[in-house]
């Protein structure tokens, strides 16, 4: 394992190496993100691994040869760099024997499913929150009986709900465990930015009100107890000002 998948070395997930070398196969390939090195996403991660586990699904990592997916640098007006990023992954991947791509990264969802298809590259890449989804509607996933939850209101990722056009399946799989789900005036495909896109955590944005504190705002004012994200950068933008 690399760095970026040091906080899956005691779940017993595979590594899946290069078919012409190994000739293994795996049902499902997890990506991992540039969001792997941060410890708040990596106990996502590990919550995610176990669950899909116990959902009974063959999981597998790429380890040491998952590389950056080449989303920033686009974002930030780098085709160049892109063009390289995604060439680099895109022949990782295509050395690779397994049937879906599974992430709990939008921008990783986006680039690998929606850009890639122009390199010459087709993959069928799923977001976590829609396999969870379909794992809680066939019955493979049941909420843990006698769970006090709280009401939770849902901030949607541009990158799954605008790019990707994915905003039913995170709430299925919330109300799917029991969560009330209560809405921000602004949701689903409306959804006000988290203030990450664009590559913005990484460049100086003039302004007196910061964008991530105008959707707290957005949230306080449902009055639930918690804000439901599905995007690591979300996750970032969103805790870092409250």
């Amino acid at each position: 394992l690399s760095a970026r998948a040091n906080w899956a070395v005691d779940l017993d997930v595979p590594t899946l190496g290069s078919f012409d070398e190994t000739g293994e196969t795996a049902d499902w390939l997890l990506l991992i993100g540039e969001g792997g090195f941060d410890m708040r996403y990596q106990r996502t991660l590990r919550a995610l691994v176990k669950t899909l586990k116990k959902a009974g699904l063959k999981v597998a990592l790429l380890g040491a040869a998952e590389t950056d997916c080449g989303d920033l640098a686009r974002r930030l007006g780098d085709e160049a760099g892109f063009q390289r990023l995604a060439h680099q992954l895109i022949n990782t991947l295509q050395r690779r024997r397994f049937q879906h791509i599974v992430t709990a990264d939008p921008h990783v969802l986006h680039t690998v499913k929606n850009e890639y298809p122009t390199l010459g590259a087709q993959f069928d890449v799923w977001h976590h929150s829609q396999l969870l989804a379909k794992l809680l509607d066939e019955g493979r996933l049941q909420a843990a009986p006698g769970q006090r939850l709280p009401t939770v209101t849902y901030h949607d990722p541009c990158y799954l709900g605008r790019y990707s056009r994915e905003v039913q399946a995170p709430r299925r799989a919330l109300k799917g465990i029991g969560i009330k789900v209560v809405e921000m005036e602004r949701h689903a495909e409306a959804a006000r930015c988290c203030g990450g896109g664009g590559g913005a955590p990484w460049t100086d944005i003039p302004g007196e009100t910061r964008i991530p504190d105008i959707r707290m705002q957005d949230a306080r004012a449902t009055g639930a107890a918690v804000v439901a994200v599905a995007c690591p950068q979300c996750t970032a933008m969103l805790e870092g000002v409250v």
